[in-house]
């Protein structure tokens, strides 16, 4: 397929490498229609891809995302419910608070410190949690 003009090659470069790493998230959690997803930072290039994927898997999708604008995008996209700040844990817990009576079956997690603790918190018993991160990653012991 011929490469849009509003798209330059660089950001061209980037898209195999964000399908690559939302298939790969999506594969290893093995979500099923009408489970419920987490996605953090979804208004970012593998945000907005696990968000698309989810859309067609069927999937009821939350996101984190960390300036209003960005919380705009991802309305238009068609999100409405389990927003959440991806800049401020205090916020992000809080935001999220009404997730915890209805546990995510899978959180697509690319953030660190305090998120990972709320977002572990979030997950039902059994559910998957699909660490892209690079930095504060957790072991599986922990």
């Amino acid at each position: 397929a011929a490469r849009p003009a509003e798209l330059s090659p660089e950001s061209a470069c980037t898209l195999p490498t964000v399908w690559s790493t939302v298939h790969a998230a999506f594969c290893g959690s093995r979500p099923l229609a009408r489970h419920r997803l987490l996605v953090h930072a979804g208004a970012g290039g593998v945000g907005l891809a696990a968000v698309e994927y989810s859309h067609w898997l069927r999937l009821a999708t939350g996101t984190t995302a960390g300036r209003p604008r960005k919380h705009r995008v991802l309305r238009a996209l068609g999100l409405e419910g389990g927003m959440g700040s991806s800049r401020d844990g205090g916020a992000y817990a809080s935001g999220l608070a009404a997730l915890r009576s209805r546990r995510l079956d899978c959180v697509l997690n690319s953030l660190s410190g305090d998120f990972i603790a709320c977002s572990v918190a979030l997950a039902r018993e059994g559910g998957t949690f699909a660490e892209i991160g690079k930095r504060g990653v957790w072991s599986s012991a922990r």
